[in-house]
């Protein structure tokens, strides 16, 4: 790319957009207030929905539940605790009616985090506003929809690449003919940040699936105008303020040039506008005294106003425990309030330009970026390079990185490595949530069944079958989503029917050897094992953050252990199967999202009736005190809690083996 043409400081709206979109940047448009909400079921999160626009939110961000993210019916049996449990359930279009309840739809711009299935969830958004006399044409807001992310970091997907693309794509055609108020993808960032990327790959591998989707749309017969200026884009918030303000400005100034230069789309054209939502960094949030993350959050949002975001969310200071409570969910939308409105930030265009050390920083990301860039697309573009394993391998060895540090101390992190105190009792706010979550499951399906016994079987029948013929046909899917969600066929059903045209994804084993912390290095020679050990590492049900996992897999090795990891998204009596048919000593379960109790009694219950009596269970990750209390009842030797040292796990291991 050649020709660059930089901003002029302190003048937004001039090409290529460094400084912002708008030449009087706040002044004339505030960023949209937009909270991630979504647990429960339907009307729950109705409720809460309905709460934040009470407190003055600006638009809707709902989150679903795992179960709903991977395509899947409540009642799946892979989906066992986990219903309800970091978003809201939704099986039919019954699902979306309640969460929308008393909400004007053509009034209220909707964001719907969901990747994946996006389409069919967007048809039961359609569906449900026809039903109310709204013309999709009426309707505003953004889908996630950004299936590479998933092959890259997140790890929620459920068809071969080709064919998520494929969906994708007929996503934004449908848009750009049918609803030009909504944004049919939000190019995402954020989740390749939280899986340890760092920024300069954020922005790099953020506008390289956005060049892909712009190729592939084209190749689709659409013009670059038509579908262009709707494209959307979703980046990370983290602490460092001049990086990462630096970083948002040069992921708008890249992709303008990216456009007019690669795409030859003229400076005047809005197609070239990186439009960014913008979250708080869920990374960066501790267990350790969760309260601190308020003022991590403050300045993250404060972040997210100098480097010129048009939508803000900010995570709540207890959602590294759980989904946002109400009062943290209103402490979140103020925080936003009093930064817009008693800072004075948003009476100035652009408070940064001119600054050097912003302006340096802003081009070494840039120039960096790009040259990322150029390497992605000598592969072929971001799909062969996923393909590969290349992204995947870059953010693996950078988060490693990251971790080293903060263990070194070269990353302060407030209460973790630093001033940390040992007294971090639960909040009484989270364990009654986590009490109400246990209902969750029964309800919904509950629920889902009760649809299933008043819909009309044969229309939803002929409605998966039509589908079936359009997807083998190749035709664009939405019209026929449509249809179908507006029979109550189920998220699940519809997903199956997708999967028997297309097949399934199944993600390519991507090991590779890292560099160990001194900590990792210690406990290896110290804890060494001394007889042949086998241990099965496994994530709890459709959780697909394994950034621990592949640490844990090369410690394994370096102490002696033979390791068995079964993959990603496997049932408790699969991961029972797989460990009594390797005849391993220990099974070590990692969770995250979901129940830990409901795992562990699963998998102890199916290691029982395989005719496992001896082998060993630990688990490690994300839990709660209430639940870490009950885990030894359910057969589990020994849990490792996030922050967990490598020695305590090395001398735990060596102790067993040495029985």
């Amino acid at each position: 790319m050649t020709n660059r043409i930089f901003s002029i400081a302190g003048e937004p709206g001039i090409y290529p957009f460094t400084g912002g979109l708008y030449p009087e940047g706040y002044k004339s448009r505030r960023p949209t207030i937009r909270e991630f909400a979504g647990h429960g079921l339907a009307l729950d999160t109705n409720s809460r929905h309905l709460m934040l626009l009470k407190q003055g939110a600006t638009g809707l961000s709902t989150a679903f539940d795992l179960p709903t993210l991977m395509g899947r019916d409540s009642d799946d049996p892979l989906c066992e605790g986990q219903t309800g449990w970091d978003g809201v359930a939704v099986d039919t279009l019954y699902d979306m009616e309640g969460i929308f309840k008393g909400i004007p739809l053509d009034k209220t711009s909707v964001s719907m985090t969901i990747n994946a299935p996006a389409s069919v969830l967007w048809a039961m958004y359609i569906a449900m506003a026809q039903r109310r006399g709204i013309s999709p044409g009426q309707l505003s807001g953004t889908i996630q929809n950004d299936i590479l992310k998933e092959y890259l970091s997140q790890k929620e997907f459920f068809l071969p690449e080709e064919y998520g693309v494929k969906l994708v794509i007929d996503t934004i055609e449908y848009a750009a003919r049918n609803m030009p108020k909504w944004y049919p993808i939000s190019i995402s960032g954020y989740h390749t940040r939280e899986a340890g990327s760092t920024a300069v790959q954020e922005v790099a591998y953020t506008l390289s699936a956005g060049i892909e989707y712009v190729r592939k749309s084209i190749e689709r017969g659409l013009k670059i105008e038509e579908f262009g200026p709707r494209l959307s884009f979703f980046f990370d918030a983290h602490n460092n303020i001049v990086e990462e303000v630096s970083k948002l400005r040069a992921a708008r100034s890249l992709w303008a040039r990216i456009m007019h230069e690669r795409f030859g789309v003229p400076i005047s054209s809005k197609a070239l506008w990186c439009r960014m939502h913008v979250q708080t960094a869920g990374v960066t949030l501790t267990r350790q005294e969760p309260q601190n993350n308020i003022v991590r959050v403050a300045i993250q949002n404060l972040i997210c106003l100098l480097g010129g975001a048009q939508s803000m969310h900010n995570n709540s200071w207890d959602e590294v425990l759980c989904t946002p409570t109400e009062e943290a969910a209103k402490i979140a939308v103020r925080t936003q309030q009093i930064l817009q409105e008693e800072t004075g930030i948003c009476e100035y265009p652009d408070l940064v330009a001119g600054a050097y050390i912003f302006e340096r920083k802003t081009m070494e990301i840039e120039e960096a970026a790009e040259a990322e860039i150029d390497t992605i697309e000598n592969m072929g573009g971001m799909l062969a390079a996923l393909k590969a394993g290349y992204p995947q391998r870059m953010i693996r060895k950078s988060a490693f990185e990251y971790e080293s540090m903060v263990e070194r101390g070269d990353i302060t992190v407030i209460g973790v490595n630093k001033f940390s105190c040992d007294e971090n009792e639960e909040p009484i706010s989270v364990s009654e949530e986590l009490e109400k979550r246990m209902e969750f499951e029964a309800h919904q399906i509950e629920r889902l069944n009760r649809v299933r016994g008043w819909r009309n079987k044969f229309h939803v029948e002929k409605a998966l079958q039509e589908l079936r013929e359009a997807a083998q046909k190749d035709m664009n899917i939405m019209p026929y989503l449509v249809r179908a969600v507006s029979t109550y066929a189920s998220l699940g059903e519809i997903c199956s029917a997708f999967k028997e045209v297309w097949g399934e994804y199944k993600e390519r084993d991507l090991f590779g050897s890292y560099p160990h912390t001194s900590t990792m290095k210690e406990a290896v020679e110290k804890y060494r094992l001394q007889r042949p050990f086998r241990i099965l590492l496994a994530k709890g049900g459709l959780d697909g953050h394994d950034r621990i996992m592949h640490t844990l897999m090369e410690f394994y090795k370096d102490l002696g252990a033979e390791v068995i990891y079964p993959g990603l998204h496997c049932s408790m009596k699969e991961i029972a199967k797989r460990a009594v048919e390797e005849d391993v000593d220990m099974v070590g379960l990692s969770t995250h999202i979901g129940s830990p109790i409901v795992f562990f009694s699963r998998l102890s219950q199916y290691l029982r009736e395989a005719g496992s009596q001896d082998t060993v269970v630990i688990g490690g990750g994300v839990i709660r005190a209430r639940e870490l209390k009950a885990l030894s009842a359910l057969g589990v030797k020994k849990f490792f809690p996030v922050g967990s040292s490598f020695e305590d796990i090395a001398k735990f291991v060596y102790e067993e083996a040495s029985n």
